[in-house]
């Protein structure tokens, strides 16, 4: 029994990658088993049932167990990434979803993703470095030799027909498609690289920037290690599912005045640095700041003195980076007059 496994974010990369890992198991084992999952249970439940089924395991939000298992046993693997602003505006197209919870679906698959992205067994294919420059049978035959299927020539010009190749018996090789034009013959909904489509606003699209480009584990780029949470990411206490405006004001009782953004971060310590500005005297108002995931992850109770810039650090350490966190900022109690503006938040790796 042989498992394939391929991982990817949400997009055209990862759409291409499983379709070509298909074509290839297809050649290989003819019939075959599709795991589909991002639990290691269900991987484990295949292994036990007994059945010598090859099989494609195909997960775009792989738990922390399985991308440690993954890791232990070096098992080679296809790991598929792209611009994730691209991955965004392949979701709108593909879904019928046109809000942030476009940006919050991508940053979980980069949260969840981040693990593998160095392991010795990754096979990492990144749209913006191959899309006009490699040919589909080069990257066909990449895989081919990384997964150690070793597919005859014949087997991999079976295969190149189920990923964008058109069908002719006397093709020249310099007539084989590079990838972009592969996809865009094979993906449904296929968007060209950094494409402004009308199903994305170009606010959601400058705070998909600002929130997942920090995300991006790029080549020769070290680990993560500032996240940027900015205003428009989050919620006002007062008018629950809205954006939160730039100013808010305090009078009123004690009260939630900001919550989410149900965004998502790898896994490991983290110091959540708070940012905001005090334009008018709380005169002693106590706030109670926390950071939720699946539990507390952290509570910090602060007493801005005086007006101006403010800041303040939260450590805390994610371990499943499924888990969407939310962070409230709640004030302790009422308030005649007062305003808060600039606010932020700031994510740095702890040593």
């Amino acid at each position: 029994m042989t498992i394939l496994f391929a991982f990817g974010m949400p997009g055209v990369m990862s759409s291409w990658g499983v379709a070509a890992v298909h074509a290839l198991a297809r050649e290989a084992f003819g019939d075959y088993t599709v795991i589909a999952t991002d639990t290691v249970d269900d991987l484990k439940q295949h292994v036990r049932s007994g059945s010598d089924a090859h099989a494609v395991l195909v997960s775009q939000f792989p738990e922390t167990r399985l991308s440690d298992l993954i890791l232990k046993i070096n098992v080679p693997f296809l790991l598929c990434l792209e611009d994730p602003v691209d991955a965004v505006s392949y979701l709108a197209r593909a879904t019928e979803q046109r809000d942030f919870g476009l940006v919050r679906a991508v940053s979980a698959s980069l949260a969840c993703l981040e693990p593998l992205a160095k392991a010795s067994g990754a096979l990492v294919l990144r749209r913006n470095d191959v899309g006009h420059r490699s040919s589909i049978d080069l990257l066909l035959k990449k895989i081919d030799e990384h997964f150690s299927i070793d597919l005859t020539l014949d087997q991999i010009t079976s295969a190149l027909l189920h990923v964008g190749m058109t069908p002719s018996i006397e093709t020249p090789t310099t007539d084989i498609p590079k990838l972009e034009d592969a996809a865009a013959a094979v993906i449904a909904g296929y968007l060209t690289p950094e494409e402004e489509v009308p199903e994305l606003s170009g606010t959601l699209r400058e705070t998909a920037r600002k929130v997942l480009r920090p995300l991006e584990f790029a080549r020769g780029r070290p680990s993560l290690s500032e996240i940027f949470w900015p205003r428009e990411a989050f919620l006002s206490g007062d008018r629950l599912g809205e954006g939160l405006d730039s100013s808010l004001d305090l009078t009123g009782g004690a009260r939630c005045l900001i919550y989410g953004p149900y965004l998502h971060l790898p896994t490991g310590r983290w110091n959540a640095r708070f940012l905001f500005d005090v334009e008018e005297d709380c005169y002693g108002q106590i706030f109670t700041l926390e950071i939720h995931a699946a539990e507390l992850l952290g509570k910090l109770r602060v007493c801005p003195q005086g007006v101006g810039s403010f800041e303040t650090d939260v450590p805390v350490e994610v371990i499943d980076p499924r888990a969407p966190i939310e962070i409230r900022l709640m004030m302790d109690s009422g308030a005649i007059e007062g305003r808060l503006s600039s606010w932020s938040v700031e994510w740095l790796r702890a040593a």
